[in-house]
C-alpha cells in the first residue's frame, strides 16, 4: 500500500511529509533500536575530522527526520513539476566548444530526483546506475521501490536509452563524451583510488575524474535540495579537466566541492558512511589533534 501512488495522494504532501518526520523516526526506532545506533555511528564517523564532530548525536536525529521526509517525496514523482534549475549558466560553461560533459552526484538530499528534474526541464543526460536495476528484483517494498526508482526517475524522466548500467564497457561512456555528450556518474561510490575527503584518504571510485581527463572534458557538480516539498536542483561551477596536473589531483578536486557541503548539511548524506579499509593514510598520518576540514 505504501507503494500505491493513490497512498499518498490521500494527503497532501504539505501535510504529509512532517507528519512522517515527527511519527515515523520513534515509530522506527520501537521497531528496529539499532537503526538510531547505525545513524549516530555513520555521522561519528562522518564528522570525525571536521568542526562538526562533536555534534554527531544530534545530527543523527536530524538525519532520521529527513531519511523521512525525503522517503515520503520519493513516492510522489508528480511533485517534480514544481522544481528549479539553480545555476543553468552553469551547464552552459560545461559545454563549450561541443565538448561533452561529466556531470557528477553525491548520494546526498534526494539524488534519485536529479534525473527527474533534469528531464522536466529538458535536459537530456545519460545517467549511470547501478546494474541490479536491470536484474530480478527482491521481493516487497524493496523491490517495488527499485522499479519506482527505475521508471518514475529513470525511464519517464529520460528515456531508457538514457540509463547506462554501471557495468557497461567504458567505452561506451567515452564514446558518448566525444559526441559532446553529458554522462552523469556519483562520485562517492567505493572504489580503490586513495582520495582526501573529509580529513581523511579515503577509496572511491575513479571513474568520474578517469572519463573527463582522458576525454578532456568538464566536469559539472551537481546536488539536490529540499525547500518544503520542492526539489531543486543546482548546478555549481564546472571544472576544466585540462586545468589538473594529473588524475588524482582532479578527483580531488571533485571531492573537495562536495566537502563544504557535507559539513554544512551533513545530515543530507543518504547513504551510510564507512571509513575504506583499502586507505588509511589520513587515520595513520594525522595525529588527532590535526587540523580539520574547514578549520
Amino acid at each position: 500500500m505504501y507503494a500505491s501512488p493513490l497512498t499518498h495522494r490521500l494527503l497532501p504532501a504539505r501535510l504529509a511529509v512532517p507528519l512522517v518526520a515527527a511519527i515515523e523516526p520513534p515509530l522506527r526506532r520501537r521497531r528496529n533500536p539499532v537503526e538510531d545506533l547505525d545513524a549516530e555511528r555513520m555521522m561519528i564517523d562522518l564528522l570525525e575530522y571536521t568542526p562538526r564532530r562533536d555534534e554527531a548525536h544530534a545530527v543523527a536525529r536530524r538525519h532520521l527526520r529527513e531519511r523521512s521526509r525525503l522517503r515520503e517525496l520519493f513516492w510522489r514523482p508528480w511533485l517534480l513539476k514544481h522544481s528549479r534549475i539553480i545555476g543553468r549558466e552553469n551547464w552552459d560553461a560545461a559545454h563549450t566548444d561541443g565538448r561533452g560533459c561529466v556531470m557528477v552526484l553525491g548520494h546526498l538530499c534526494g539524488s534519485w530526483a536529479i534525473p527527474g528534474i533534469l528531464g522536466r526541464h529538458g535536459y537530456r543526460p545519460h545517467m549511470v546506475s547501478s546494474a541490479h536495476f536491470w536484474k530480478e528484483l527482491p521481493p516487497g517494498l524493496v523491490g517495488r521501490s527499485h522499479r519506482h526508482l527505475r521508471e518514475a526517475y529513470g525511464e519517464r524522466a529520460l528515456g531508457a536509452e538514457h540509463l547506462i548500467p554501471n557495468d557497461a564497457p567504458p567505452e561506451r561512456l567515452i564514446e558518448l563524451l566525444e559526441r559532446g555528450e553529458t554522462v552523469g556518474i556519483a562520485f562517492d561510490v567505493p572504489g580503490s583510488a586513495a582520495t582526501p575527503f573529509l580529513g581523511r584518504s579515503v577509496a572511491l571510485a575513479s571513474g568520474p575524474a578517469s572519463l573527463a581527463y582522458r576525454t578532456r572534458s568538464k566536469v559539472l557538480p551537481v546536488i539536490t535540495e529540499r525547500h518544503g516539498t520542492r526539489m531543486d536542483l543546482r548546478m555549481l561551477e564546472p571544472l576544466d579537466a585540462a586545468d589538473f596536473r594529473d588524475l588524482r589531483s582532479l578527483r580531488a578536486a571533485i571531492a573537495r566541492t562536495y566537502e563544504h557541503l557535507i559539513v554544512a548539511n551533513p545530515e543530507m548524506v543518504e547513504i551510510a558512511w564507512y571509513p575504506s579499509p583499502l586507505v588509511t593514510e589520513a587515520l595513520t598520518s594525522q595525529a588527532p589533534d590535526a587540523p580539520r576540514v574547514g578549520a
